[in-house]
């Protein structure tokens, strides 16, 4: 159904374009092809360096990403209990080894 629809466009600009050139003499017709090559093709060349010159200098303006250094993490020790047991544990072997 889509695609009967896109086809019926498609004939329908098909149509009026045939009707809009067909009425003009050849070197009209030429004459206004290279005038929408000319402009399209300058748009087309505007926009690419327009595009490569600002790459950088967007980002740089707005300042989306601002790089931050990683904070130094701050550990709590605490005394456990396994940890304790074991330092009991070992003191006691030593002091019974010697």
């Amino acid at each position: 159904m889509i695609k009967k629809q896109v086809n019926r466009f498609r004939d329908w600009i098909e149509d009026g374009l045939r009707r809009v050139c067909g009425g003009m003499s050849p070197e009209r017709r030429l004459i206004t092809i290279l005038a929408f090559c000319v402009i399209f093709g300058s748009l087309s060349i505007y926009m690419t360096v327009s595009s490569i010159y600002n790459i950088g200098k967007r980002d740089a303006e707005q300042k989306y990403l601002e790089i931050e250094h990683m904070k130094r993490l701050e550990l709590q020790y605490s005394n456990d209990s396994i940890n304790h047991l074991k330092q009991q544990k070992y003191e006691r072997e030593q002091s019974n080894g010697q």
